[in-house]
């Protein structure tokens, strides 16, 4: 794809936006009562409005005191009003089409109901809040809620299980109203039962915090798992088969009261389920980040598919979540997450490095195992009232990661042996509440964290480097990191009219210190390196801030402007180098966020932001670091300072009477970088990275669109969604400073039909593509096609077969077309509605797949070993 043809959908996009402007200033409101021959109000009558053609385009119930208010954007000069009411004669009503308000009377009747089915039309909009009828959207081969989401319009959930409406993740996952897992939805999802939910609501705009409502900005929907019923339920399945021998185990029961909820689960598997991302906190938090590890083995890229496809593991996951409600509507949570896991790695990477002087390509064969055991406990205290919000949360983290890795770079063999261990507390306590006719925000954040790791290379690597050129017998990179974080903040808010105002003072503390060596062997000589090889440093950096904020709230407008002042001092000590440094650095970030209800339907949202980025401080370490097998880094010890621009602008479409969703969104990021990467690569393909002071930019664009459809006659929805990214770098690469652009597009379909109660099918495919460039130096396109598809059939009461099959197409250096398909039946018995499922996948017995992976001058091709065909059996037994 050319960026001519992005750059024309640009105009397109905003001829759609225009036409959607022209329509709403066609827009009449027509309000009124509609009461009896009495005078009294008549409440829960409907309101239509009817064309010729029978088809209503527009609707809405009166209130309790008969009111209503509709709003049209119908061409013709009359408008045909039908009210009726259960106990009323239907009375059509003809005036004109301008906005008016008028007074609707029905004449009573007496009415002898036979049989009378009510049927929920599948979403319902009101106001800010979508309901989502289950039922509509279910299939009978549906189990989760999980699989029931995937097919509402305006909603997607990624690979990952990450749930994002109308394009952006969602902000909370409640059930019932409760807020049970705190972002690890993930284990609910997949497990919980459709047959238990009666509706998924969204609520836009979701301000989760009860005191903020109107004094605070929120762009976040949230998503409302409602049940049919408080109830006790669950699942639990076992399962084994062969090639190799397989198992499968999950018990998960789940309690839901109106104040009292619990999931606890067990689960163990070697037939390739990802139990782990079942922990993953997927919700945007504002937990402090902490450091990636310094040090890892030479990974496969892992494949852009399902990880039961390619994931060859052993693993085990026990937790338990639980929430308390009181009577004086305080919440306590507590949760514990246990997992033991082995994952092994097969498969071929092929990597090209673009340099100015030409291509440099490394070819690897690659076997890793990685174990992996990890403790996750929190505990939170939380009370959320109109006029008192208070959050306590405390958390522990304890992991320990052993990885082998054996690698052939071009037919030379060389080990890997790893050890990670790590460490992390943390504690959080938030107050709001109201002191005279203002809210008092106080908010205090701590971590510590603390991290050793081993990396172990044999034969060693970076000879020239360490060694004079000479051969070594084994190389290790030692390092040990630690690092303590507090945030504080007291903030008061005062509500003038619709205005509210939001001035905040606070301070923040982080003391990193991190200590490495490197070792090498050869021969009879060992040893530890000095300078330059080591590392000693204790990194302090103090902010201390004051803002004031400003939010502005009416029925069309909602405004957050944000104007803060830091002042960072850092405090850096390098033991190895006897070296201090002191710096002073002020930053103004300013941020202004605006939502605007252009139509009852549509909104447009903006937003912009200048920000500095101070880096981390893994960038001033002054000592060569060996991050793995093939990677070596230094840094100058330089803070850095970049300087970041972003600027975005988008618009939300949707509409309960067509069940069309639409969004699209644009973004910009210019960051001003003081540091640039230096980056020498030698022939064998080992990278050397460094930093060197020197100004430069780089700048980003981005465009999203997102469309959804339900077509409820035939039970069908349909979603299409699309991506574009353009990005320009300035790099220094084998000492040639060089321009890197890349270019990704993406596009996505699916769709999901119930044909008739025998037969349904679900269809989605995607298609990526990729460029690069360095100077002159042009990759050519890489590309990746996906195409699944997915039919269920019934012959019979209490009979399914599912077939799935996929097919992938991978272009890059090497081409792949790959064919892949799975079979299950299931038949389900007795008033318990067991299932017993027999399972076969990967029939085509498909062996690798390629996957692709580009960074800024870097293309890897992966060619991933898959599970061989396998057979499962199983029971599902719900609760």
């Amino acid at each position: 794809m050319k960026i001519g043809i992005a750059q024309r959908i640009i105009p397109a996009l905003i001829l759609l936006l225009q036409i959607g402007c022209f329509r709403a200033y066609a827009q009449a409101t027509i309000s009124g009562k509609v009461q009896d021959e009495h005078g009294t109000p008549i409440p829960n009558a409907n309101i239509a409005i009817i064309q010729k053609n029978n088809t209503i385009s527009a609707f809405t119930f009166s209130a309790n005191d008969g009111s209503f208010t509709l709003k049209i954007s119908v061409v013709a000069d009359t408008l045909t009003i039908k009210a009726t009411r259960l106990g009323f004669d239907a009375r059509l009503f003809i005036v004109a089409n301008k906005t008016q308000p008028v007074q609707l009377v029905l004449k009573e009747s007496a009415l002898k109901l036979q049989e009378l089915t009510v049927k929920a039309p599948p979403v319902i909009i009101r106001k800010d809040t979508i309901d989502y009828q289950v039922s509509a959207f279910r299939t009978e081969a549906d189990r989760t809620i999980s699989d029931v989401i995937k097919r509402m319009p305006g909603i997607e959930v990624k690979e990952n299980g990450q749930i994002l409406y109308q394009g952006n993740p969602i902000g909370k996952y409640y059930i019932n109203g409760l807020d049970l897992l705190e972002g690890r939805y993930n284990l609910a999802n997949e497990n919980l039962p459709a047959d238990a939910v009666r509706k998924v609501q969204v609520m836009e705009n979701d301000q989760p915090i009860k005191i903020l409502k109107s004094n605070a900005f929120s762009d976040k929907a949230s998503l409302n798992i409602q049940l049919k019923k408080v109830t006790t339920t669950g699942s639990a399945r076992a399962g084994a088969g062969l090639s190799p021998a397989l198992w499968d185990v999950n018990a998960t029961p789940m309690i839901f009261n109106r104040s009292f909820q619990a999931i606890a689960s067990v689960q163990s598997n070697n037939a390739g389920t990802d139990l782990y991302r079942q922990l993953d906190v997927l919700t945007k938090t504002t937990q402090i980040s902490i450091p990636a590890p310094v040090t890892g083995i030479q990974p496969l890229n892992p494949p852009q598919i399902s990880p039961d496809r390619w994931l060859d593991n052993r693993s085990h996951l026990a937790s338990f979540n639980l929430i308390k409600k009181t009577k004086d509507q305080t919440e306590l949570k507590l949760g514990l997450g246990l997992r033991d896991e082995m994952q092994r790695q097969a498969g071929r990477n092929h990597t090209r490095l673009l340099t100015p002087a030409g291509v440099i390509e490394i070819d690897e064969r690659i076997t890793n195992r990685a174990d992996t055991r990890s403790l996750n406990a929190h505990l939170t205290i939380e009370k959320n009232t109109d006029r008192l919000f208070l959050k306590s949360n405390a958390s522990g983290q304890f992991g320990q990661l052993s990885g082998l890795g054996d690698v052939s770079r071009n037919l030379l063999p060389t080990n890997q042996k790893l050890k990670n261990d790590h460490t992390q507390l943390q504690n959080s306590l938030a107050i709001i509440t109201h002191a005279g006719k203002q809210l008092l925000n106080i908010h205090s954040q701590t971590v510590y964290y603390r991290r050793p790791e081993t990396l172990l290379v044999r034969p060693g690597v970076f000879d020239a480097l360490f060694n004079a050129g000479k051969s070594l017998e084994s190389i290790s990179q030692n390092a040990t990191t630690a690092e303590f974080d507090t945030r504080n903040s007291v903030s008061f808010t005062r509500k003038l009219s619709a205005v509210a105002i939001t001035p905040m003072a606070g301070v923040n503390f982080r003391e990193h210190r991190f200590d490495s060596a490197i070792g090498t062997s050869a021969g009879d000589s060992a040893g530890t390196h000095g300078h330059p090889f080591r590392n000693d440093l204790k990194y302090a950096q103090f902010t201390s801030f004051a803002q004031i904020g400003g939010y502005y709230e009416s029925s069309k407008w909602q405004v957050e402007l944000t104007l803060p002042f830091r002042m960072h001092t850092f405090r850096v000590s390098d033991f190895v180098q006897n070296s201090f440094q002191k710096q002073h650095r002020p930053a103004f970030e300013p941020s202004l966020a605006v939502r605007y209800r252009l139509t009852e339907y549509t909104d447009l949202t903006s937003g912009v932001n200048y920000a500095y980025d101070f880096g981390n401080p893994s960038q001033v370490y002054s000592g060569f670091i060996i991050r793995s097998y093939r990677n070596v880094q230094r840094t100058n010890g330089t803070i850095p300072q970049n300087r970041i621009l972003m600027g975005r602008i988008g618009i939300n479409y949707k509409n309960p009477l067509s069940l069309v969703f639409l969004n699209m969104a644009g973004s910009v990021l210019r960051i001003q970088n003081n540091l640039q990467y230096r980056t020498g690569i030698d022939s064998a393909g080992a990278a050397e990275l460094t930093y060197i002071l020197n100004d430069n930019v780089q700048l980003s664009k981005n465009v999203h669109l997102g469309v959804g459809k339900y077509f409820g006659a035939i039970k069908t929805s349909l979603k299409l969604n699309g991506d574009a990214g353009f990005s320009r770098s300035e790099q220094i690469v084998t000492d040639r400073t060089v321009t890197v652009r890349n270019r990704n597009y993406r596009v996505g379909l699916s769709a999901s039909t119930l044909f008739s109660t025998y037969l349904g099918v679900d269809l989605s495919g995607n298609a990526s593509f990729f460029r690069n460039a360095v100077a002159a130096q042009r990759s050519a396109a890489t590309a990746l096609t996906q195409l699944q598809l997915g039919i269920d059939i019934y012959p019979a009461a209490a009979h399914a077969l599912r077939v799935d099959a996929e097919q992938y197409a991978t272009r890059g250096s090497a081409r792949q077309n790959q064919f892949y398909l799975n079979l299950r039946y299931r038949y389900t018995f007795g008033k318990r509605k067991i299932d017993l499922e027999i399972r076969g996948t990967n029939l085509t017995n498909a062996q690798s797949y390629l996957s692709i992976v580009n960074s800024a001058f870097t293309i890897a091709e992966s060619s991933f070993r898959l599970r061989p065909r396998q057979g499962m059996i199983a029971v599902r037994i719900p609760f």
